[in-house]
Order: structure tokens, then C-alpha cells, then sequence
């Protein structure tokens, strides 16, 4: 009896064996994997990648590639090519125009807390004045289809943080840093990646919070900062959030490079800059033609007059 028992139990682990080394050689790549190596890196050594983005005094580029896309529409504009330039504290200056003919599409402006905006293709040409923080989604609802241009929801200051960052408060008590890791599912696009396949992808984060004035009062996320240890531990992301804590926007960098011989750092070449809230995003393509990092800048670079003579709306007066 004890033999057929045996018996029985050598049988069953032989059944069992067979099964599991069955069930092992079913491959799926959508099951992700860690991508490696991960690269290891410390606060400081972090904090170091986001100098030439907290030190830059100004900027000036008259050769950058940009590319609207509406959500909101699902419209992809063609790439036009754009004159930039930005001065601390918060001025900056943004020229949209046609490659090649030079045509301008939209101007615009920003500075202590107003901005103008000069838009130009004649199916809504308009001279727009408001507030950096103001709240004008009820107009943009007012005008139906035009409403949802990216021209139309385009502010210049949408673009002064994500590229001239304001310096991290590390001297002011309100405000507290962390690092963590988060890690990321995404498809593989790598060439060697089978269809289907799925990696995960190791970034750390650096979280700026801020306290509130209240003891009982939470926390507000501030900025977050995305460095990619599957990349070197570049510099690969930023996210802004209000004091509601809603994330307004959320800004990627990538195909860093040297855009000035005269540079001692890299610059991303690539920079897309994301309003989920406000239905658009812009894709930056910097060139290495004629990129000047802290030029001289005269205060008439970030005038904006309705030379034009286009109808003019301001944003913050009552109709």
C-alpha cells in the first residue's frame, strides 16, 4: 500500500512537472520588463542638471521649428518656424511665422503677470490683452470652433517656465524637496523590440512642495522634476501644478546637444510643451543656428503694439 501510494505521489509531481515546464515556455512580450541598466545618482548630482534652466539670465534663438497641436480639434498644424526670446525675471517674446516667405502667423508677448497676443491668418485675426492668471475658458467657449485654435489658447508664459526655470528655493522655509522613484509601463520602441513588447522604464523624481500657512493645512506640490536612469539620469521631464494641485503643464526634454559652440552644457533639442487643460500642446525644435544663451537684450525686444490695427479684445474688461 505504501508502494502504490509512492507510486501515485511520482506520478502526480511527473503530471504537475510536465504541466508547469508547459506553461513556462509560453512567451508574451506585452508582460513588461525593467529596462536596464539603471543608472544611480544622487540629489545633488541631480539638482546640477537643472542649472543651465535656473541660471540662464536670457535666451535668444531665431531659428526654432514649432508645431501646434489642437486636442480639442484634433488638429495638427504644420511646423512653422518661430523667433524666441526670454529675460529674467518673466519677460519673453514669441514670433510665429511661414518658413522661408517669413509671414507671421502670431505674436506674442509676456511680462509681470499681463501678456499680449497678436494673432494674424485671417479666419480670427484679434489683438488679445489678460492676465497670466486669469481664467478665460468661458470666452474661449464663446467662440465655438474658433475657440479652439492653438493660436487662440497659446499664452507666452506657457513657455517662459518650461524653458527659463524659475532657481529652486532652497533658502525659504516654506518650501521642501524629495526623491523617489517612479517607474513607468510603456511599449518598447526600440528597433530590436518585438511587436507588442512592454518595458518599464526607471526615472528619479524630485518633488517641490509647499507649505501652507496653516499647521493642519496640507502640502502643495509645487514642481515636479523626471530624470530618466535609463538615459545617463538625464534630465527628461518637468510638471507645474497650481495651487489646487492641478497639473498645468507638463513639459519634456530630449536630444540634448550642444546648440552654441561657445556652450559649456547641452541643451534639448527637442522640447514639447503640454497644456492638457487648456487643449493644446507645441513641440520646440531648436536648431544650432544662431542660439545665444545670456545675449544682451534691449527692453523694446518685448514690446508688442496692435501696429496692425487688429480688432482688439481685452480679456479681464466686461462686455
Amino acid at each position: 500500500m505504501i508502494r502504490v501510494g509512492f507510486a501515485v505521489a511520482v506520478l502526480t509531481m511527473a503530471f504537475l512537472s510536465a504541466s508547469c515546464s508547459n506553461l513556462a515556455t509560453v512567451s508574451d512580450v506585452s508582460i513588461p520588463r525593467l529596462l536596464t541598466p539603471v543608472a544611480n545618482a544622487g540629489f545633488d548630482d541631480l539638482i546640477k542638471q537643472l542649472q543651465p534652466f535656473t541660471e540662464m539670465q536670457s535666451l535668444r534663438s531665431w531659428s526654432v521649428y514649432i508645431r501646434f497641436l489642437d486636442a480639442e480639434s484634433a488638429q495638427r498644424y504644420r511646423e512653422a518656424e518661430a523667433i524666441l526670446v526670454l529675460k529674467r525675471p518673466d519677460k519673453i517674446r514669441l514670433v510665429v511665422q511661414i518658413p522661408v516667405v517669413k509671414t507671421k502667423l502670431a505674436e506674442m508677448v509676456s511680462e509681470a503677470n499681463r501678456f499680449k497676443v497678436a494673432i494674424y491668418p485671417s479666419d480670427y485675426r484679434r489683438f488679445l490683452i489678460g492676465a497670466n492668471d486669469g481664467d478665460y475658458s468661458k470666452w474661449r467657449e464663446m467662440l465655438g470652433d474658433k475657440g479652439k485654435s492653438a493660436l487662440v489658447s497659446a499664452r507666452p508664459f506657457h513657455f517662459t517656465d518650461s524653458l527659463m526655470m524659475r532657481p529652486l528655493n532652497f533658502n525659504d522655509q516654506k518650501y521642501r524637496y524629495s526623491i523617489e522613484e517612479a517607474l513607468i509601463e510603456e511599449p518598447d520602441l526600440r528597433q530590436t523590440a518585438k511587436k507588442g513588447a512592454r518595458i518599464i522604464r526607471s526615472f528619479y523624481v524630485i518633488t517641490e512642495s509647499e507649505l501652507s500657512a496653516g499647521s493642519s493645512a496640507p502640502s502643495i506640490v509645487r514642481r515636479k522634476f523626471w530624470f530618466d536612469r535609463t538615459n545617463q539620469n538625464r534630465f527628461s521631464r518637468q510638471q507645474v501644478f497650481d495651487r489646487q494641485g492641478v497639473l498645468i503643464t507638463e513639459v519634456d526634454y530630449s536630444d540634448y546637444k550642444k546648440l552654441n559652440a561657445s556652450m559649456t552644457d547641452l541643451w534639448p533639442g527637442v522640447v514639447i510643451v503640454k497644456r492638457i487643460h487648456d487643449g493644446y500642446s507645441a513641440r520646440l525644435t531648436f536648431s544650432e543656428e544662431r542660439f545665444e544663451v545670456n545675449p544682451d537684450l534691449p527692453e523694446t525686444a518685448f514690446l508688442l503694439e496692435n501696429t496692425e490695427n487688429l480688432p482688439q479684445t481685452d480679456l479681464d474688461k466686461k462686455n
